[in-house]
Parts: C-alpha cells; structure tokens; sequence
C-alpha cells in the first residue's frame, strides 16, 4: 500500500510500535477524550516531523503536541483556537505553521522564538473579518527565515517605530506578504523586503491620515512583485471615500494586478496599460471612475484576463 511506502499512519492505538519509522501524523476526531490517548505519556521523543489536525471542534489544551519535539510541519487549520496555542513556541524546528484563531487576537513577542519558521498561515475561520483583525509582535521583523506570511487582516508594525533600539534583521527571504492593513509603504520597508513576490495590502480611510502618507509610489521599488492587491475602503461602506491622488506606481515584473475602491478616473489609466508584463487585471468596485475610458495604442500588450465590476463605466 502507498501509505506504508510513505509510512503514513492513522492508527492511534498501533502508534507507538512504529513512531520511530513515521514521516506524517493525522489526527481525525470528533472527540476531545481522544487527543490525550495520543500523547503517549511524557514521551519526549516523538521524531515525527509533521502532523496534520482533521479536528471538528474547537480546541485550547494540546499540551501533547510538545511531545513532537522534531515537528516541522503543524497543520491545525480545522481547529478553532480561542488564544494564541503558545505551547507550539517549545517546537523550535517547525517551518510550516497554519491556524485557523477566530477571535481578535495580537501575537505574542515569544513568537520570535521560532527561528526557523518560513510559513505562517492564520484562518479566521467562519467570523466577520471585522472580528478576526490580528495584531503582529514587533519581533516579526526579527524572523529572518519568513518567506510567507498570510492572513486575513493584519495590522503590522512598522520597523522605523516598532525595533527603535532593537536588533532588525531584514526579511530577504519573504515572498508572500496578505492581507496587512494601512501599511505605509516606506524605503526602509521595501529595502527589507526586497524579494517580496505576492502583497496584499487593505486601506481603511479614517477621514484624517491623508493618502500620500502610505507611500503607494514605492510600490515601484519591489523589483520583484509579480501580484498585487489593493483595496481601500471608506470609513462608511455607505458613502464613497475622496478619490486617491494619481501617485501609483507599479514594478515592470507585475504579471497580476488587483485594484478596488481607488476612485481614480480612467484617464490614469495608462500608468497600468503601460506594464509589460501584465497579465490579469481586475478592477473592482470603483478602481476607476467615470463614463469613458479611451484607451491608448501600444498598451496592455499581455493582458489575458480583465475583470471591470461595480463601475459607472459606459463606454
């Protein structure tokens, strides 16, 4: 059988004759009063180096999972965490984690402990994202090995105010940034970022910071972005916010390009028309304003797919 070429295993009872040989866990349950049969004691040398939860109930005691003490893969997105499970901060080998937390949430700084994480995936499960905004530790900047990290809405701290008189390590490797909110885009960001490859970034208008304080322009300086979502909301989902002043800029490797909520007239529209390498655009809810978009020979030479929804656009 494939599964014991891989040696894949899902018996509990039969685990601990064949841990030392298991490359992956799964755990399949609709019963809290099994996880404690799989502790196996205080068993400290458990070599598995990844398990995966099948869990259909929410979850806060997996004390058990520090007996994995080689884990480098935890995969627990069918669990619902009410706090941060800071028992996994002991696994110091893990690479991959995804949770899904479903409650308004900060990180806590200990997280830098993990200094081998290249993946971090938070779900907020079936919640309003109004309810599922995290807060980041400051010491996010201090993991060097990140290369993804993704969430729903998070609010990320910026380096200049956030490691004032702390040691900050650049996140060269980082290749996935979603979703962060009002993130100003600033030089020494996309300085320690320089191979960010995907970026989704959300804008929520309070009606007082003005727009040219995120640094939309700077965009151009991530030689290496390849997709790009932007979204920008009004403080009333009701009314419209003032329209962004005309300062984007895109990099030449931009292959695919999400705008919503921008109100910018199409007349702009040759700053996206003239990326070379364009292959998808979807322009969402009010990108671009106005009834007439003429459009300019010698643009869009790639584009595959474009999407145009919720716009005023005629001809």
């Amino acid at each position: 059988m494939k599964s014991k070429q891989e040696k894949f295993n899902s018996d509990v009872d039969y685990l601990p004759g064949v841990l030392d040989n298991l490359r992956q866990v799964s755990i399949l349950t609709d019963l809290k009063n099994q996880i404690p049969k799989f502790a196996l004691g205080n068993n400290r040398d458990l070599r598995v180096p990844s398990v995966t939860f099948f869990f259909r109930n929410s979850l806060n005691d997996i004390h058990f999972i520090t007996n994995f003490w080689l884990l480098r893969v935890l995969d627990a997105l069918t669990i619902r965490f009410e706090e941060f499970p800071v028992e996994i901060l002991e696994l110091v080998n893990l690479r991959y984690i995804a949770l899904t937390y479903w409650m308004k949430h900060r990180f806590p700084a200990s997280i830098a402990k993990l200094c081998n994480l290249e993946m971090l995936i938070v779900n907020p499960g079936k919640f309003r994202p109004i309810f599922n905004t995290s807060f980041l530790s400051p010491e996010i900047w201090k993991m060097a090995r990140l290369r993804h990290l993704l969430f729903m809405r998070s609010y990320m701290p910026h380096p200049t105010y956030a490691l004032m008189g702390r040691n900050i390590v650049s996140l060269e490797n980082l290749q996935t940034l979603g979703n962060v909110i009002n993130f100003r885009w600033t030089k020494e960001v996309h300085d320690m970022m320089p191979n960010l490859k995907k970026l989704v970034i959300s804008f929520k208008h309070d009606g007082q910071t003005k727009w040219s304080s995120y640094c939309f322009d700077n965009f151009v300086y991530l030689h290496q972005l390849e997709i790009l979502k932007c979204f920008f909301f009004a403080k009333s989902y009701l009314k419209y916010q003032d329209p962004l002043p005309m300062k984007f800029a895109f990099p030449q490797k931009l292959k695919r390009l999400t705008l919503s909520g921008c109100r910018i007239s199409w007349k702009n529209m040759t700053v996206v028309g003239s990326l070379s390498n364009l292959e998808v655009l979807k322009l969402k809810f009010h990108a671009f304003e106005g009834p007439v978009w003429e459009t300019n020979d010698g643009e869009f030479r790639r584009l595959k797919l474009l999407l145009i929804h919720m716009t005023d656009l005629e001809h």
